[in-house]
């Protein structure tokens, strides 16, 4: 399985995990096309990588220029709202950016963090745009956003990424402001400027391939930052939410500045399969370094990325791919009991069903002293088994729980209605599950059982005979008799 370990010992905001994307292989003209398929309007930004060292380690820095111009036409184009909302997105401006204007003002900074709408607070200096306050600029809402995400045409695997990391920092800002995700707001500026980095991330790392991710220990630096709340200290809010939330581990740097910002630690932590150390790697395929803003003569301000092939744990080598099906690495997660009702066995497998885990099953079993009892097994998502532990744990009166990983090969799959005539009577619809393997090949017919036993009550008919007629149908699409 193609895996990618993040390592972040320095810190990472967007910019700076799409930069190591791009020294990790990603082809930019490629990347630049998929990303053109978000419908934001011409000139509104332009992308520029650059290779430089990061005391004395080559990175790369990905530099997005931003035109507020046209920012402010996309907002119009969409019809989206201009209501100003005191819920503006304090962290949309990750990293230094570019308005093309004229107007010169300065800037000081005094905690060496990168402020979100600025470009370097070290010294007072002066830039090319027309910088307008916040208050002066429309709002984007976290919904509008989505839709346009929704409405584009880019890859689904990357539409449903951006969609996850939008809607979990939505959620975090959310609960930083005592509100709910779809009255938070981005200004005009900051909406462009996120969508360039989590949609072009999401993009970028569908482009490359990886397939799952382990992310390190992150740090957040110290000090303070300027807000729309006033000084506040380090991490922000919405930064120290998604960490919370994530169960995220936090790593003690020296760092003296915010060095992770909240679209940083919004796509880390959705795409983390796990947190901790590298993973095993059978081989590595690439290496890439993002380089950040700021270039402190203490330590390379760069995030890592390395991919390549993971190694299952030890009893689950995953086997040669298969030509005709598609295969997988799901978790299995088992207890036992006995001493529990059944009836909170059944509420226990139907909550867990409801809740999108792969399958569950009971399994009879003798237990010390020769007594009855039962073994849970859920299979589910590797993503998904955490949450499946805290549910036996909750739900169920078992003390401990156990996991493995397996493989398994999985058919394509669908269902569709076919009609079954039965003697004289009207041809009724029954569903059918169909398995086909990848070139399209039926391997199996399942008639859906309670249609089927409908058909059989009403029209009389031996129940097994109306499931062999749908399974025909569907079979050879010709009308069957049952």
């Amino acid at each position: 399985m193609r895996t990618a370990f993040f390592d972040c010992p320095f810190g990472a905001a967007g910019d700076m995990l799409l930069g190591a994307l791009v020294d990790a292989g990603l082809n930019v003209e490629t990347w630049k096309k998929e990303l053109a398929k978000i419908d934001l309007p011409a000139g509104s930004f332009s992308v520029r990588p650059e290779k430089l060292l990061r005391c004395g380690v080559h990175s790369t820095k990905l530099h997005v220029f931003l035109n507020a111009d046209a920012a402010h036409e996309f907002d119009h184009k969409h019809g989206l709202t201009h209501e100003h909302h005191e819920l503006s997105h304090d962290h949309a401006l990750d990293h230094s950016h570019e308005h093309h204007h004229e107007h010169s003002h300065s800037h000081k900074g005094s905690h060496g963090h990168v402020p979100e709408h600025v470009h370097d607070h070290s010294h007072d200096h002066s830039h090319d745009h027309e910088h307008h306050h916040h208050s002066e600029h429309p709002h984007r809402g976290l919904s509008e956003i989505l839709r346009i995400i929704e409405n584009s045409s880019i890859k689904p695997a990357a539409k449903t990424l951006a969609t996850e990391i939008f809607t979990r920092l939505g959620i975090a800002e959310a609960k930083v402001h005592g509100t709910t995700p779809d009255q938070v707001h981005f200004h005009e500026v900051g909406a462009v400027d996120a969508i360039v980095d989590i949609v072009g991330f999401a993009i970028g790392y569908d482009l490359m391939g990886i397939e799952r991710s382990v992310v390190s220990a992150l740090p957040v630096g110290s000090g303070t930052i300027a807000s729309m709340h006033g000084e506040f200290p380090v991490p922000g809010p919405a930064t120290l939410e998604l960490l919370r939330e994530s169960r995220a581990p936090l790593a003690q740097t020296p760092i003296d500045y915010e060095c992770l910002t909240p679209t940083g630690a919004a796509i880390l932590t959705t795409i983390a399969e796990r947190f901790g150390s590298q993973p095993d790697m059978s081989a590595i395929d690439a290496i890439g370094y993002g380089a950040g803003s700021l270039n402190p003569a203490a330590h390379p301000n760069v995030c890592r990325i390395v991919i390549g092939q993971s190694v299952p744990k030890k009893g689950c080598e995953k086997n040669a791919p298969s030509a005709r099906y598609r295969s997988e690495l799901v978790a299995v997660v088992e207890c036992n009991f006995d001493d529990l009702s059944p009836q909170v066995i059944s509420y226990t497998s139907e909550k867990l069903l409801a809740e999108g885990v792969l399958d569950v099953f009971v399994t009879p079993c003798t237990m010390k002293k020769g007594r009855s009892g039962h073994m849970l097994s859920v299979l589910c998502r590797m993503e998904d088994e955490l949450r499946v532990k805290e549910v036996l744990l909750a739900e169920t009166s078992t003390l401990g729980v156990r996991s493995s990983v397996t493989e398994r090969l999985i058919a394509e799959r669908e269902t569709k209605k076919v009609d079954v005539k039965t003697g004289d009577a009207e041809a009724q619809s029954v569903r059918v599950k169909i398995g086909k393997d990848l070139d399209g090949n039926v391997i199996n017919v399942q008639p859906e059982f309670e249609d089927c036993a409908s058909v059989a009550r009403s029209t009389g008919t031996p129940l097994k005979e109306v499931l062999s007629a749908a399974a025909r149908k569907a079979r050879n699409g010709r009308d069957e008799n049952a």
